[in-house]
């Protein structure tokens, strides 16, 4: 019942053109209030508090706020921006030329072609031994001989997707009806954009925008400077505040206002955006979005066999260290500075080599004939 009437309103305001402008002003009301709350804390801040202790208190720490606050404002609306004007990604997009995987500068090859390349460097005796050279030895790090066609290995041997690990429930390869495509692995649509998103973790009011493969470490970065942002503003107005209102009766009737509202308002949005992020740290390390932690995972890695369901097997976990490289780059020095850098393509994924083999030993050994005693 609910679903007929959310594709009721769909189909309506496809229809209504009019319908469909006020949606789209209203997309922005979001957007206009953060800014306009941004540039008042600006004014209250820097005007009302800063220029006071530049010409009556004291200079000293008037300078010292400034020059904390200025960059850390601008570091936050960098990353807003960047979030906000950012494509996420979407799979009708034509692939980033020279991006293959979650490494530009690796090479890949089929497993077919990995296979034959082990058995001729076992030849040569003085030739190091890949992965591939003891896939058939007793060890459950071993990735099986039977590999579907949608996974390769890269230099070192490691599972990669290639875009249809993941599938629906039915074991079908997923489908967007609405965009006429195919879905590459973590790949959802967004009602609201109207579009299939790569790695899509959400669609964010605030920011007018989808949060995916391009733009996820923009967003993160504006959770992290917008947390010490309203910390830094709310924890230095508060002393000079509690000072001026302890000196007289007179004084709390003249107390700025705007002091008051903003040790109010940024310890608000201070306490909810830690919340948040937290949250997409444990995310990002665990290498999952918002829509991946909620939602049950289809996995089918043969094209006839079954499909595993499951909640908490996370294929694309790859170790805290890399899955945080992957989104927020190799260059360390780069990691808090709204700069492109991530790794990949949005379309293919390097695997858990572990999990992998784990589930291709569990759906090979369900596959087996028993054996007569």
């Amino acid at each position: 019942m609910v679903q007929s009437e959310s594709s009721g309103l769909e189909k309506w305001l496809e229809e209504n053109k009019f319908a469909q402008f006020l949606f789209k002003i209203g997309n922005y009301i979001p957007v206009v209030f953060l800014i306009a709350l941004v540039s008042w804390s600006y004014y209250a801040f820097v005007i009302r508090l800063c220029l006071l202790y530049l010409l009556n208190v004291n200079p000293t720490q008037g300078v010292v706020y400034l020059v904390l606050y200025h960059p850390l404002l601008v570091l936050m609306m960098w990353s807003y921006f960047k979030a906000t004007l950012t494509s996420p990604g979407y799979s009708i997009d034509p692939p980033i030329a020279g991006s293959t995987g979650s490494h530009q500068s690796i090479s890949y090859h089929s497993v077919e072609q990995r296979r034959s390349n082990s058995a001729q460097n076992s030849i040569d005796s003085n030739s190091p031994i890949h992965l591939d050279d003891i896939e058939n030895r007793d060890s459950s790090f071993d990735v099986p001989a039977t590999k579907p066609k949608t996974i390769i290995l890269d230099e070192n041997g490691n599972p990669v997707s290639v875009g249809s690990i993941m599938v629906k429930q039915s074991g079908e390869k997923r489908y967007c009806q609405k965009c006429q495509h195919d879905k590459p692995d973590r790949t959802h649509h967004c009602r609201v954009c109207k579009k299939c998103v790569l790695k899509m973790d959400h669609h964010c009011p605030w920011l007018n925008n989808c949060i995916g493969f391009r733009n996820h470490k923009y967003f993160y970065l504006f959770i992290v400077w917008g947390t010490i942002y309203c910390f830094f503003v709310t924890f230095a107005t508060l002393p000079p505040t509690i000072q001026y209102a302890q000196s007289s009766y007179e004084a709390i009737i003249s107390l700025d206002l705007n002091w008051s509202f903003l040790i109010l308002i940024g310890g608000i949005f201070g306490l909810c955006l830690i919340g948040f992020a937290v949250y997409h740290t444990s995310l990002l390390f665990s290498n999952q979005t918002t829509l991946e932690s909620l939602t049950k995972h289809n996995y089918k890695i043969k094209d006839d066999g079954d499909v595993t369901t499951s909640k908490y097997l996370n294929l694309f976990d790859i170790g805290k260290r890399a899955n945080f490289i992957q989104v927020m780059g190799p260059e360390w020095y780069f990691w808090f500075i709204p700069i492109g850098n991530s790794l990949g393509d949005g379309r293919s994924w390097p695997l858990n080599s572990y999990k992998y083999s784990t589930l291709c030993e569990s759906v090979e050994n369900l596959t087996k004939p028993p054996q007569s005693a």
